[in-house]
């Protein structure tokens, strides 16, 4: 193993999506236990668990920490690391870059030295939404973030310190502005041979909408009841999740799109935004 490609998503949807993605193309879980990966990285991992005292953790409903993968995957010489950093924002304040840091800091040659390892050659891969921002301002955003020598441009990759860099944003295909988001494209692809289930689940949406105060959190004490931060509705994450709960009950949409059959393996082979998103895992031979 001599490939290292960090991905940073948005969320779990995401990786969901992408997992089918590096299925279809070959990919297979990388299953082993922390102590068991590769050195230096078994190291990197251990330290970040470490770092998080189990004795100043409260008990309540959290995701692991950013600094450790949510998902890994390999494939003959590459190894695919996922990082959740829970929303665009978090990718864009720097948190990725953070983390980024952390694995370029294993190339110290003292570090190497003692360890015993050979240089590690990464690809740091970013995936966001264009949300009512398009495809070119995220675009400029990651790109000010980074501040590469070569500007990076959807789904291309850059060299940059013997290190490369690539970005995709999820987009609608059909908008003129590049607006969108990742549901946009798993609505493209699900909903061929499927329309009579997507437009039950749109038909239900439309038949039940709930006023605003109604999507937004509730909160129940035994001192008051109040309706807190923003709207929560997002009408193509329900209609995925109406439609999926034909197919599994009681899950998350994550679990939905990595598993459910409205995505075969013909709709991924068939799709340019797939075949776009799968060249950025592959190398030159």
């Amino acid at each position: 193993m001599d490939k290292y490609i960090i991905v940073f998503c948005e969320g779990d949807h995401d990786i969901a999506f992408l997992s089918r993605i590096l299925f279809v193309n070959g990919f297979t879980p990388y299953n082993k236990k922390v102590k068991d990966f590769i050195t230096p990285l078994n190291d990197l991992y251990i330290s970040a668990l470490k770092d998080k005292k189990i004795e100043d953790s409260k008990f309540k409903f959290q995701r692991p920490s950013i600094k450790i993968p949510y998902a890994v995957f390999e494939k003959e010489d590459r190894l695919v690391i996922f990082h959740n950093l829970g929303g665009d924002g978090n990718i864009l304040k720097g948190q990725a870059e953070f983390i980024k840091e952390s694995y370029l800091e294993l190339n110290d040659e003292i570090l190497r030295m003692t360890k015993k390892y050979k240089p590690l050659s990464y690809r740091f891969l970013y995936f966001l939404d264009a949300d009512n921002e398009g495809v070119s301002k995220r675009l400029d955003e990651i790109n000010t973030l980074l501040s590469l020598s070569n500007k990076l441009e959807h789904y291309s990759i850059s060299n940059e310190d013997s290190n490369e860099f690539g970005c995709c944003v999820f987009y609608n295909s059909s908008d003129e502005n590049e607006y969108g988001k990742l549901e946009d494209i798993l609505l493209e692809l699900m909903i061929p041979d499927n329309e009579k289930i997507f437009e039950g689940s749109k038909g239900f949406i439309g038949n039940n909408m709930l006023v605003d105060t109604r999507q937004r959190k509730f909160i129940c004490t035994h001192e008051k009841e109040e309706i807190r931060g923003s709207i929560q509705f997002k009408q193509e994450k329900s209609i995925i999740s109406i439609a999926g709960q034909l197919q599994f009950s009681g899950s998350s949409n994550s679990v939905i799109i990595a598993n459910s059959d409205y995505i075969k393996k013909s709709d991924i082979d068939n799709n340019v935004i797939c075949q776009n998103i799968i060249r950025m895992f592959e190398f030159n031979t």
